[in-house]
């Protein structure tokens, strides 16, 4: 009948407009989804930004594992690191950031890499790491320094450092000179001192304008156990690229896969990261070097006890080393999300 025939066609265009409310309902929720994810990025929250953000930054870890093996290069890595973050510089916190410095990934610049304090550093970056960067171009800079010093410490034996990660680029419009606040190897000792030949009001001068205390002067010290001096860069030894100590010399085992050989080391398995710093100072050995800022660290009654315990026992010291250079290693920083990203 004609009535059944309506009643039909009703039915049928009730379906129609049914899916047709389902499909825009679907849209609209996948829209909010999306707009959450946006808004998890654009406001740090814990949406997929941040598990982007860290995904790429175990990339770049393991990428940094790899160079760091199949190059030995893990002291420059932490000499970079640690240059980076030395031009912090408390007394200027109240300033906008980044004017105080830090571990900013300022030392990518011309007026810092260029400088004498960092000589021999730009390799580390342009050769070492700006491949990585290109493979994981959404880790800041001030990450990825921070992280390769962290990766090399361990690789190189030593603790791990509970890192804090999601650091942002900066620049301070206004720089601090060189030497930026850092330490010098010998007298005259920089910064406002008594005497410009005492190393440990020299060290104190350094290490408490970034709000650090006696335990972690001595415990930063002990990342010399690697690494080496060149004449070719601060000037402080005789031995340059083409001399070298017998830990150090080109042929020699302690250079494991070193691309650069020369120099003069604190200990002779230099490539190693353990507390020999500590327990072989006082050998004097002939080829090693030991500098007053070195040195002062076994006499001053007060670095002394810290001095005496990390040589005593190891995992003192990497218990102390690891909180010392995450605080280094935060210096002036500013991070994204503000709680930052663990790995």
């Amino acid at each position: 009948s004609s009535d059944l025939l309506l009643a039909q066609v009703d039915r049928k265009h009730s379906s129609r407009r049914w899916w047709a409310a389902v499909r825009i309902g679907i849209r609209s929720i996948a829209t909010m989804v999306s707009c959450f994810d946006c808004f998890c990025g654009i406001f740090g929250g814990k949406g997929g930004s941040v598990e982007k953000k860290k995904a790429d930054l175990q990339k770049a870890q393991g990428l940094c594992r790899e160079l760091i093996k199949s190059k030995s290069c893990a002291p420059i890595l932490v000499r970079l690191a640690w240059h980076d973050s030395g031009t912090y510089d408390k007394a200027n916190e109240g300033k906008p950031w980044p004017e105080a410095g830090g571990a900013i990934g300022s030392i990518r610049t011309d007026h810092e890499i260029n400088a004498g304090p960092n000589a021999g550093l730009k390799k580390a970056l342009t050769v070492y790491l700006k491949p990585i960067k290109d493979q994981v171009p959404e880790v800041s800079w001030a990450d990825l320094i921070q992280l390769a010093s962290a990766t090399a410490i361990e690789v190189a034996g030593g603790p791990k450092v509970p890192m804090r990660y999601g650091r942002v680029d900066g620049i301070p419009a206004k720089p601090a000179p060189a030497p930026f606040g850092l330490p010098d190897a010998l007298p005259p000792f920089g910064g406002p001192l008594k005497d410009k030949n005492d190393p440990a009001e020299h060290l104190r001068y350094v290490f408490y304008k970034y709000g650090m205390d006696d335990k972690d002067i001595v415990a930063l010290s002990g990342a010399h156990t690697i690494g080496r001096a060149f004449k070719d860069r601060s000037g402080t030894v005789p031995e340059g690229y083409l001399g070298g100590t017998t830990y150090t010399v080109k042929g020699c085992p302690f250079l494991a896969n070193s691309e650069t050989a020369g120099g003069r080391s604190w200990t002779k398995n230099w490539l190693k990261f353990d507390n020999s710093y500590y327990t072989d100072m006082a050998k004097n050995d002939g080829q090693c070097v030991t500098f007053p800022t070195d040195a002062v660290l076994m006499k001053d009654p007060k670095f002394k006890p810290h001095f005496d315990a990390f040589a005593s026992d190891q995992n003192a010291f990497f218990e102390a080393y690891a909180q010392s250079h995450k605080k280094l290693s935060e210096l002036g920083s500013k991070f994204e999300p503000a709680e930052g990203i663990t790995l």
